[in-house]
């Protein structure tokens, strides 16, 4: 068996009085429950909600949802491919949504790499959410796996890729190493950014373009 208590918040009353001067009473619902989970009658408190307000809430949720545009499928140009850093496989950048990319071009051998990488791991963090999305492409000829284990202690979360036959002609010319690149999601690059980075520059550029 389950029985359920009915009460107005003062609120409630404010907004929605009842009829008479007389003071609202609880209303007690009792309904069978053929399976109680716990074996003894459960008591819970609910109260009725105005149509007013459950359309208030509604539009309020409707404006919410409507102020966050929508993640776009990434579209790069066929030429511009990429294969997992890790596993050596071509890299699917089709299956990504998202905003804005932010390519990155790194080598372990830079000593301006390891300075980068931490304001990269902070835009990521702080992006990715909204629509960012943050690639590692690799220059650098070393085995994979000593690789990644130097991203991984920098902090890298984000996918590291290396680059395509003709990937780099089309995002030519690149004039220090690392060298980063906003593009949007068909691949149209929308800012350049020499080493060393310039947090308050680049991160200007990508709320800019959010």
């Amino acid at each position: 068996m389950r029985i359920s208590i009915a009460y107005a918040s003062p609120l409630l009353q404010l907004l929605h009085p009842p009829p008479g001067n007389s003071p609202r009473q609880p209303k007690i619902n009792v309904e069978p429950s053929p399976n109680p989970p716990l074996g003894f009658p459960v008591l819970f408190l609910s109260f009725p909600i105005p149509r007013h307000l459950l359309a208030l809430i509604g539009l309020t949720s409707l404006l919410l949802s409507s102020c966050t545009p929508p993640l776009t499928p990434v579209q790069l140009p066929p030429e511009m491919t990429f294969s997992d850093l890790a596993s050596g496989q071509p890299f699917d950048s089709s299956t990504l949504r998202g905003k804005l990319i932010l390519l990155n071009l790194w080598a372990a051998w830079s000593p301006a790499t390891a300075k980068e990488l931490p304001e990269l791991a902070s835009l990521d963090e702080k992006y990715s959410s909204q629509g960012l999305i943050l690639i590692g492409v690799c220059l650098d000829d070393a085995p994979a796996a000593s690789l990644l284990i130097f991203a991984e202690r920098h902090g890298i979360r984000y996918p590291l890729v290396l680059p395509g036959p003709k990937t780099l002609d089309l995002i030519e010319p690149m004039e220090t190493i690392p060298y980063t690149i906003l593009l949007d999601t068909r691949g149209k690059i929308l800012a350049r950014f020499r080493s060393p980075l310039k947090p308050s520059d680049i991160r200007a550029a990508i709320e800019k373009n959010l």
